[in-house]
């Protein structure tokens, strides 16, 4: 499928999706590697409609504790990434190894898929979503007008026209803010500024955020930046904002040790200065939600699972009244 945004530029194509803005020459591809310079037709979608992963998951494992708790979320996706993290969890696809088959899932198949599944949400997640752009923009809107909540899991790492445009069709969204250093985000082939303004953009339309921050030995465990990036955080987007800090294991080409745990309950602590609702990732234990009002018990995990969700339906604590941002429908 023909690509949106971009131009002709000295024979080239200047890609317009994203901040690396590439200029890409005729059978070449773009830094994400699916965006593609076909000769005679200028920059197509390569993998529009490709799926490498198709699961039915528990909504929390994108993770999101503060939408449709308890609820699984049909969950897509295909290959492909515009950064080139080090320590990717999921390189296989976000470098599109030769190896990774792929499925065709058209609009109406999805339609079907998610009757089929019987889910009120369906994330775009795996690898980064964005770089799939036009297939967001055609079945968005389809699965808004089913009554199907359309949720990102994303870098956040895409250009103000591209996501104005989509973000009315968004329902939720993870944004992985990855560090708080411009020089270590181009280092990771991102770029701080661009997730900013993502994470404002989103918020200001009314998006249901939460955000992931995976505490990588060697790369971001400076917790004087880590205390910078919630106070932005704080001030910037809201002190309700759930911040969820995951532990890093070594994969793919870092080899660094796991994440320190005492590191990374200090990092908690500092946090929590700040924010509200603050949780750890990939470490055992609970991570329950409490309100912050009255200290009542709101939701308990166990894992991926909820076995308990005490909120009004409006996402309050029905004891004290305090908005704990939970969306129920």
């Amino acid at each position: 499928m023909k690509a949106l945004y971009w131009h002709w530029e000295d024979g080239n194509v200047k890609c317009e999706l994203c901040p690396h803005n590439c200029l890409v020459p005729s059978g070449k591809r773009g830094f994400c590697r699916v965006r593609e310079h076909v000769p005679g037709e200028g920059l197509v979608a390569m993998t529009y409609g490709l799926f490498s992963s198709v699961a039915s998951d528990p909504v929390e494992k994108k993770p999101l504790y503060h939408f449709l708790p308890g609820d699984n979320v049909l969950s897509l996706g295909s290959v492909g990434c515009n950064m080139s993290c080090p320590f990717c969890q999921n390189w296989h696809i976000s470098t599109w190894v030769p190896q990774v088959e792929m499925w065709r899932i058209d609009v109406n198949d999805l339609l079907s898929l998610v009757k089929r599944y019987r889910s009120k949400a369906v994330a775009f997640t795996y690898n980064e979503p964005l770089i799939s752009y036009e297939y967001l923009l055609n079945s968005a809107p389809v699965l808004e007008k089913e009554g199907i909540k359309v949720v990102l899991v994303t870098n956040g790492l895409i250009n103000s026209s591209p996501l104005s445009e989509l973000v009315p069709h968004i329902s939720a969204a993870n944004v992985d803010l990855k560090t708080f250093d411009e020089s270590t985000y181009k280092k990771l082939g991102g770029d701080l500024r661009t997730v900013q303004n993502t994470l404002k953009t989103l918020i200001g339309s009314g998006v249901h955020i939460e955000i992931t921050h995976l505490l990588v030995t060697g790369i971001n465990d400076n917790l004087a930046e880590f205390e910078e990036m919630c106070t932005w955080i704080s001030k910037t987007l809201g002190e309700l904002i759930p911040l969820h800090i995951s532990r890093y294991f070594p994969v793919y080409k870092w080899t660094k040790p796991p994440t320190n745990m005492t590191l990374l309950k200090k990092a908690k602590e500092v946090a929590s200065k700040y924010l509200k609702f603050v949780y750890l990732g990939n470490v055992p234990g609970n991570s329950d939600t409490e309100c912050p009002g009255c200290g009542r018990l709101a939701v308990k995990r166990r894992g991926y699972h909820v076995s308990l969700l005490d909120v009004t339906p409006d996402g309050k604590c029905p004891a004290c009244g305090f908005n704990l941002g939970i969306v129920l429908f």
